[in-house]
Parts: C-alpha cells; sequence; structure tokens
C-alpha cells in the first residue's frame, strides 16, 4: 500500500483544534451532542455480532484520516467520536508532546511500552486509564455519566492489524506505522442511545414531583 506522507505541521493544527467547553469536547467541528444532520455522513444500523448493534457513519477526511460517529434513530445525538489518522511511528511522539504542550494537563497519563519506542496514552475529562500490565493498559470511558476525551496509539501489528486493516488497508505487521486514535465519549447521551437501539423506543425519564406544603392562616392576631 502506498501511503501519503503527512505533513506534521498540518497534522498538529488538526490536532490543537480539540478543544473542551464545560461537559463538551471538540475534534475539528464535531462535538458530543451534535446532531447526525450536521454530519458529513449518512447514518445507518450496523450489526455487530460482538457488541451491541451500533448506529453509526464513516467519513474518510483523506485516505490516513478517518472519522466515525456513534448516535441513536430517535435523539439523532452523537455520544462518541472517533478519529484515526495513520502516521510514521517514528512521528508519534512528537506529535503527541506537541498536544500535551498546546491542549493541557491530562488527568491521566501512561506509557505504553508495547511500542519499541513508549508512547503515551492521555485522557481529559471522566475518561481514564487502566493499566493492564507494566507494559500496557485501556482507555476506560464513564460509565453513568460524564463526558471524556482520549489519546492513544495503535500499532499496525499483532493484535491491532485489524484496525489498521479496515480502516487504511494495511494488510501485513508493520511496525512502522501507527495510527493515532481520539475519542471522545459522552456517557449520558450513550446510555440514552443503548437503551434506543436495545428496545426501539425512548427511554422513560422519571419526573420528580414537588409537592408544596400549603401555608395556614397565623390566627395570633386574626380579626373576627
Amino acid at each position: 500500500m502506498n501511503i501519503t506522507k503527512l505533513n506534521l505541521s498540518l497534522l498538529f493544527v488538526v490536532l490543537i483544534s480539540l478543544s473542551s467547553i464545560a461537559n463538551e469536547f471538540t475534534i475539528l467541528d464535531y462535538h458530543n451532542g451534535i446532531k447526525t444532520d450536521k454530519l458529513p455522513c449518512k447514518m445507518g444500523m450496523v450489526n455487530n455480532w460482538i457488541q451491541n448493534d451500533q448506529y453509526m457513519c464513516v467519513f474518510n477526511n483523506s485516505k490516513t484520516d478517518v472519522m466515525e460517529f456513534q448516535s441513536d434513530p430517535i435523539s439523532q445525538e452523537v455520544y462518541r467520536i472517533d478519529r484515526y489518522v495513520l502516521l510514521k511511528t517514528v512521528d508519534a511522539l512528537a506529535i503527541s508532546k506537541k498536544l500535551f504542550i498546546k491542549y493541557g494537563k491530562p488527568n491521566d497519563g501512561f506509557q505504553n511500552k508495547s511500542f519499541l519506542i513508549p508512547l503515551p496514552m492521555m485522557t481529559w475529562g471522566e475518561s481514564k486509564i487502566e493499566k493492564t500490565s507494566i507494559y500496557s493498559a485501556n482507555i476506560k470511558h464513564p460509565e453513568k455519566n460524564g463526558t471524556g476525551l482520549s489519546l492513544q496509539f495503535l500499532q499496525c501489528s499483532g493484535i491491532s492489524l485489524g484496525k489498521c486493516r479496515n480502516l487504511f488497508d494495511i494488510t501485513s505487521n508493520s511496525p512502522n506505522l501507527t495510527v493515532l486514535n481520539l475519542t471522545i465519549f459522552d456517557a449520558d447521551r450513550y446510555n440514552y442511545s443503548t437503551i434506543v437501539i436495545k428496545t426501539g423506543k425512548a427511554p422513560k425519564i422519571e419526573k420528580t414531583i414537588k409537592i408544596e406544603t400549603l401555608k395556614t392562616q397565623d390566627i395570633t392576631d386574626f380579626k373576627f
């Protein structure tokens, strides 16, 4: 496969377009909660025998840059955004350092030693890093509520080769290549979308009924 050489300065501009406002994160012009009619691709149901079925779409910014969006047919609000950028492994560390400086200190970090040159994993917001060994770790997104942003690098070899194959048509182990994966995950919208996809109906939202106590007449100075 012929791979277009990525311009590091351009990729850096793309990366620092990440921003967060309150409980909202943004990659390019896309943020959690964005309506699906604002996306560059058409949503559709995808059967997934490993996980739950997904209501999603995929958009190719270029041959080396892919966006994935996930939502549900009722709310039509995006709860997950993934961006995958193919680059040379030797460029990964430089990009992550620039992102750290320009985007701000993450709430959690880890050096992934499964690479020949250890590469960082970072999270912001409510996302966390769960260590699986001294060499590797997993991104843990919020479960009940909150929103998180994560950054990790995927190897184009071994167990990660499948992702590189599906996204960029890399069919053989290529340790000189890696995929930058940026993820926005909104737990509140995810939980809503999960119920919609499983049942075909919007979840019931329980309303708290406020009971007011009626005031009575003060009889101290009551006149007849």
